[in-house]
């Protein structure tokens, strides 16, 4: 939208595919977010970006109320047989960390023949066929206990940093969806949904309730992987989570080596467009895994590791 210097952006603007299908949302509530957004955050993009998540989640509320047969159809989506090997992989790891300190458990909706049959601690894995705006992960709705992957869209947002290359050690990609999908379980655990923006040009160091959800969820999956890891009486618990630990001390590994090589002036000026939050509801995602990896971990490599990106942090929002 062309913006003159008085106009401001529509704030929560319903998409014509969520209108169609919305049925239990109240008429007045995106007015009611619209004001919400525009009091919390003074910022009309930031506003109209946030109001986007939460008008969707509502929406899918809907949805869910309306017992919907298949919630991937109810958004329009088609299920897919393709790459459902690596998240039938990712799954099993997952479950296996899980069982040592959850009452969670991630099932593959294909192989359950009758869904109203499933435990209420079940939480459905849908493996999405491509969409025309792909995505990584989206749990959907607020009150369906469900999460869509799209293996095709994880595979290609892994690969700058998951690949063997010269600058890159090669990492089971199952093992980084098995995290992501712990961090969705974090999510559960914490009574709210997840929510996978795409990153934007939005550089920024600000904080909110989203970006403040995503680190809880983090942490949720790197101590269930440290309970996980001390779990004499699960072996298959103790293998799994040593296998996600490796595999995220090498993604940090790899997230360094890619910025300090191909961005060797910006990371020693602590350059803004590599250490800024890209987007509005998630936080760096190199900073993540440094998190992640110092509660993993919790060694004064790690911890300096983490202190000095936070300091170039600091720097750059001056």
């Amino acid at each position: 939208m062309k913006r003159t210097p008085r106009s401001r952006p529509t704030i929560c603007v319903m998409p014509d595919r969520l209108k169609r299908s919305r049925r239990s949302t109240r008429p007045g509530q995106p007015v009611a977010l619209a004001a919400a957004m525009r009091s919390m955050f003074p910022s009309s993009f930031v506003a109209a970006r946030l109001c986007v998540v939460f008008v969707t989640l509502a929406s899918g509320a809907g949805f869910a109320s309306a017992q919907a047969t298949d919630p991937v159809e109810a958004l329009g989506y088609h299920q897919s047989s393709e790459g459902r090997s690596l998240v039938q992989a990712a799954l099993k790891s997952a479950n296996a960390v899980l069982s040592s300190s959850s009452s969670f458990r991630l099932k593959p909706s294909w192989s359950l023949k009758d869904r109203k049959a499933r435990s209420p601690n079940d939480i459905l894995v849908f493996n999405v066929a491509t969409t025309a705006k792909p995505f990584v992960i989206q749990v959907p709705f607020q009150s369906c206990r469900c999460i869509f992957v799209q293996e095709a869209a994880f595979r290609k947002s892994v690969d700058r940093y998951a690949r063997n290359s010269k600058k890159t050690s090669e990492i089971d990609p199952s093992e980084l969806l098995a995290f992501m999908l712990l961090h969705e379980v974090g999510h559960q655990e914490s009574g709210h949904p997840g929510f996978m923006d795409q990153e934007s040009p939005d550089l920024n160091f600000d904080d909110n309730e989203i970006k403040a959800r995503e680190r809880a969820a983090d942490e949720f999956a790197a101590k269930a992987l440290v309970t996980a890891s001390k779990d004499g009486g699960r072996v298959d618990a103790f293998l799994a989570a040593m296998k996600l630990e490796m595999a995220l001390s090498k993604v940090s590994f790899n997230l360094s080596g890619l910025r300090i090589v191909d961005h060797f002036g910006g990371s020693t000026l602590c350059s803004k467009d590599l250490f800024a939050d890209k987007g509005v509801s998630h936080p760096n995602f190199e900073l993540r895994i440094l998190v992640v990896n110092d509660i993993i971990s919790g060694t004064a490599t790690s911890r300096q590791l983490l202190t000095d990106f936070e300091r170039c942090r600091l720097t750059g929002s001056r």
